[in-house]
């Protein structure tokens, strides 16, 4: 059961257990049911596991350097090696769960957005396009949920921005309590290049805009 727990810690379990409600409520409200609800679901979880243990495995030597003791892998709990087999098995189920529930466009759609989180984990979290990564990722889930819904059903563009919005203030939001402790470790990221108030002040602004385009969206209904 430790191993159990640690796993799921090192999975980023809010954050996991925020995205399934977030796209399971999106999926419902566009219809989605029965069996192909349950695969859509595993599909999200499989790619949001995989982006969480990835994202551990490779900060491991700078949680380390920072004393981050809330991560199993720094507080020894977990091993780093102890991910390879979970992250592995996350990566190739995410696969075959997005085309059987999603079809071969919302499928390729969810594989992509798993893709570009795990770009982010790999390259580009340490520098100013950290934010690129979520907006990409979070700017293909609309085409997915659509499509699992029905594969002649496509996502408004200005869904596919809101969406896109909601995933850059998401990584704004999840970066500011951290600036302090990501520049001793010598992480870079938008939020710590930004600094605490440049980055509120962008979170608010792009906060309006979604808005915005929700009313947008609402309105046109």
């Amino acid at each position: 059961m430790s191993y159990v727990r640690a796993l799921l810690r090192a999975s980023h379990f809010p954050q996991t257990v925020a995205m399934i409600l977030f796209l399971t409520v999106a999926a419902v409200i566009t219809t989605v049911q029965g069996p192909n609800l349950a695969l859509f679901i595993a599909a999200v979880l499989c790619g949001q596991l995989s982006v969480g243990w990835l994202n551990d495995y490779v900060d491991a030597s700078l949680d380390g350097s920072v004393s981050r003791s809330d991560k199993p892998l720094v507080a020894g709990t977990l091993q780093r090696s102890a991910l390879k087999i979970p992250i592995a098995i996350a990566m190739i189920m995410v696969v075959p769960l997005s085309l059987l529930a999603a079809g071969l466009i919302g499928g390729l759609a969810h594989i992509l957005a798993v893709a570009s989180a795990h770009v982010y984990n790999l390259y580009l979290s340490r520098t100013i396009w950290s934010w690129l990564p979520y907006a990409v990722s979070f700017g293909l889930l609309p085409l997915f949920v659509a499509q699992t819904s029905s594969t002649e059903l496509w996502p408004e563009t200005a869904m596919i921005v809101l969406f896109s919005l909601v995933g850059v203030i998401a990584h704004l939001l999840n970066a500011l309590p951290d600036i302090e402790l990501d520049r001793k470790a010598g992480k870079g990221g938008l939020a710590v290049s930004l600094g605490r108030q440049k980055s509120l002040l962008l979170t608010a602004g792009l906060s309006v805009v979604a808005i915005g385009v929700a009313l947008y969206l609402v309105s046109s209904l």
